[in-house]
């Protein structure tokens, strides 16, 4: 079992993939300023952070239909045939059943859907949450629980997902930030799901 250090770790840089993914940049700052600043200085996408320039290449990437939009929904990648739709369905179905189950409504609260990149990083964070709050409480049981349905997430769904929606988008990323950000999203969202492999490959 990891120690809670870790699990503050896990939880901050989730919570950073969640603010970026949903375009939250208010909380994105307010998140990274808790941060002394040899540790922000570890964040490749921070340096080159600059709020509006990223907003609107956000807006454009996942939010405007156009020629630079990267859709940012798991659903979007799968294959096109009615047994893909039918499994697809199925999926959204376990990933609607799964976010109940831990009271989590978060892409409700958002407006979005529970596919989004930005809502399976919620996810996470909120199972990360009660990681910590089971450890503090000594339910190790219960910490094994969450971590097998946090791992279960991103095997099943986002690292297929994202793994996908990189190699058919990364030719339209031309702005700083995000071309710093989704491989650091990739080689990082993997030690924040518990799974040893990272997600860069």
């Amino acid at each position: 079992m990891e120690s809670l250090a870790e699990k503050y770790g896990q939880l901050l840089l989730s919570q950073l993939f969640t603010q970026v993914w949903y375009g939250s940049w208010d909380e994105f700052e307010e998140t990274i300023s808790q941060l002394p600043s040899e540790l922000q200085k570890e964040f490749p996408f921070y340096e080159v952070y600059d709020r509006e320039d990223t907003r609107l290449w956000h807006e454009n990437y996942f939010k405007i239909p156009g020629e630079y939009f990267i859709p940012p929904y798991l659903s979007s990648y799968q294959e096109k045939t009615l047994d893909a739709e039918n499994h697809l369905k199925q999926d959204l179905l376990s990933l609607i059943t799964t976010y109940d189950k831990l009271g989590f409504y978060y892409p409700l609260e958002q407006d979005e859907y529970p596919d989004h990149f930005g809502s399976l990083t919620a996810f996470i964070t909120a199972t990360i949450t009660e990681e910590i709050k089971a450890q503090h409480e000594n339910e190790e049981e219960l910490v094994e629980d969450l971590q097998t349905i946090k791992e279960e997430v991103y095997e099943k769904y986002l690292k297929p997902g994202i793994d996908q929606m990189w190699e058919s988008n990364k030719h339209k990323i031309s702005d700083p930030f995000f071309e710093a950000f989704i491989p650091y999203f990739l080689s990082n969202i993997g030690y924040v799901s518990n799974t040893k492999s990272s997600a860069g490959g």
